[in-house]
């Protein structure tokens, strides 16, 4: 059975990081970047909260590469407080905050609303705060579902709607809808990616991940990567620097297994839920 994330139920619980290096044989027969991907399957459960994931292993020079780029939008990302656990968002409109779905569930399969979101929040405090009022979740989202199969990995996102404007405060990241070959290209050889989540540090200071990779992309809107999630990063976001700022390619949602390594991060690709958070705005 594969575990989902946040913090303690199964609603909260992420991606182990991914072994590298695949077996020969199963290097050797694949290549182009258009072939059939790698199966995939429930995966196992994840690190906890409060702990690194000792297995994320960064492109060379990515964090001097990271120094060399405008600064990431931290004011943007926050946590979403569960009550008894927590995701990671991300403010995507000018009242409207990007998470994982499961993170909107409880351990029963009912419907939890997130008490509030908490923008930029760290060590010296929190720079914007605001109530969840609403949330929006794919129609055919079923936690259970999610949990014990892999059948709507790509719909493992919400919409959150806040009561306050925190977007003048914080700013807005931008969207960007990629398809499975477009992701393909973050192999690290030219370009690589920035996961941001709470679960390192038990929602008490944002950690980021700088030079992630795609190991695999699928046709149902995900994609495998080897940033190291734990609990409590779910619905955080996969940021690429693109035209000149940074843009949300996915968010963090699960960990799963396929035929070449076990425990691969799984994020749902931006493309699955682009055009609803333009409506949402």
């Amino acid at each position: 059975m594969k575990t989902r994330d946040a913090t303690p139920p199964p609603l909260t619980g992420l991606f182990l990081a991914l072994m590298l290096v695949l077996p020969a044989q199963v290097a050797q027969s694949r290549a182009p970047d258009d072939m059939t991907p790698l199966p995939k399957y429930p995966g196992g459960s994840a690190p906890p909260a409060g702990k690194a994931d000792p297995r994320h292993r960064p492109a060379p020079g990515a964090a001097a590469a990271l120094d060399s780029l405008p600064p990431l939008p931290l004011a943007a990302i926050g946590v979403v407080d569960l009550g008894e656990s927590f995701c990671t968002g991300t403010v995507v409109g000018p009242r409207i905050v990007l998470t994982a779905a499961h993170c909107v569930f409880n351990a029963f399969g009912q419907v939890r609303m997130p008490r509030r979101f908490l923008a930029g929040h760290g060590e010296n405090g929190t720079l914007a705060e605001a109530r969840v009022v609403e949330a929006f979740i794919p129609p055919d989202y079923n936690l259970r579902r999610f949990q014990e199969t892999n059948d709507i990995d790509g719909l493992d996102w919400a919409i959150l709607e806040l009561d306050t404007d925190i977007g003048v405060m914080t700013g807005e990241v931008e969207i960007a809808s990629f398809d499975r070959k477009q992701l393909k290209t973050y192999d690290g050889a030219s370009r690589s990616f920035v996961q941001i989540g709470y679960g390192e540090k038990d929602g008490d200071v944002v950690t980021i991940r700088p030079g992630c990779t795609v190991i695999e992309a699928w046709d149902d809107n995900t994609f495998g990567h080897n940033c190291g999630s734990v609990s409590g990063d779910s619905g955080g976001p996969d940021l690429a620097f693109i035209e000149g700022r940074w843009q949300i390619i996915g968010i963090e949602s699960a960990e799963i297994d396929t035929d070449a390594s076990k425990g691969v991060d799984m994020a749902v690709s931006a493309r699955a839920f682009a055009a609803e958070a333009a409506r949402h705005r």
